[in-house]
């Protein structure tokens, strides 16, 4: 029997991934370069587990904050509902969303990479713990995505044509971060065929930035290497981000606008009519007789 070796198939499995993925990118005459980021939800679509979503559209929270446009939203489609507004545009509250990404056919100044940086980080202010009232699917911790990077979404940069070299990116990286806390940083920036950058903690390469100590960088490799740690790093990083449930209480306003008492209700009965006991009866109350206050006594029988 032949040895099998999980390695050997990773590799030949990147190595179609990347062929697959880089004849789609291939620019045709007259062909707009904004159909790229379809080939790369469609790639995504493809390799990720079927239980995510990948789509495009807006990311919301329950504070009514939305995120700008943004090209890739991966989201567990079991657990939140998404929405449809009219355009066909699409928003995603952020309890469910694990990741999202940008995608650019052309990085070529720090002055556009930066502008990508703030998209993302649109989506890193959103309140995932919905005024700390949010607990984790997996253990029931309280979510908070400014001091667990598991309570983070994951997000990532793909630039596909041209980009800044890896000594400017990894520069601009470093800058915009200073202006930022460490949940809103960027996780991963991906230049096919060419570079993947990312954090160093103390075990090595590790896209958590609330642990990083330095900005790395993965270049002069096999270009299936690169697509490979890319799609390693998405979906190691997708499996393990804490998700809740969607909170409809806080999105209604429930808090601040649902009172009982500023709503009309009809009774449920008229006061003046006779109901079984199993109606008028409360969880707490004592328990209740079996009996027809309206119902002829004893005494007034033998009064008759």
């Amino acid at each position: 029997m032949a040895e099998f070796h999980v390695s050997q198939l990773l590799k030949s499995v990147a190595e179609q991934m990347r062929i697959v993925l880089q004849q789609k990118l291939i620019s045709h005459p007259g062909e707009l370069g904004t159909g790229r980021e379809e080939v790369i939800r469609d790639f995504l679509r493809k390799h990720l587990p079927k239980r995510f979503g990948v789509s495009t559209g807006f990311v919301f929270d329950a504070h009514g904050k939305v995120s700008r446009q943004i090209d890739i939203v991966i989201y567990d489609a079991s657990l939140c509902p998404s929405f449809e507004a009219v355009g066909g545009k699409m928003f995603f509250p952020c309890e469910s969303v694990v990741a999202v990404g940008e995608v650019k056919s052309q990085l070529t100044s720090t002055k556009i990479v930066a502008e990508a940086y703030d998209n993302i980080r649109s989506v890193k202010e959103l309140d995932r713990s919905a005024g700390d009232k949010n607990l984790s699917i997996i253990d029931g911790h309280p979510i908070d995505q400014r001091y667990n990077h598991l309570d983070q979404i994951f997000t990532f940069l793909i630039v596909t044509d041209q980009c800044v070299s890896s000594k400017s990116m990894r520069e601009t990286l470093f800058y915009y971060n200073r202006n930022y806390p460490r949940y809103q940083w960027v996780n991963l920036c991906y230049y096919f065929d060419q570079y993947l950058i990312t954090y160093c903690c103390e075990n090595g390469v590790c896209p958590n930035p609330m642990d990083a100590y330095a900005i790395g960088c993965l270049e002069n490799q096999s270009p299936e290497l690169l697509l490979l740690k890319f799609y390693k790093l998405l979906a190691r990083a997708i499996e393990v981000i804490n998700v809740s449930k969607f909170a409809y209480w806080e999105y209604l306003n429930g808090s601040e606008s649902w009172e009982a008492f500023s709503y009309p209700f009809d009774n449920m009965m008229p006061y003046d009519v006779w109901v079984p006991p199993h109606m008028s009866y409360r969880p707490g109350e004592p328990e209740y007789q079996e009996t027809d206050p309206y119902a002829p006594t004893r005494d007034s029988t033998n009064a008759t």
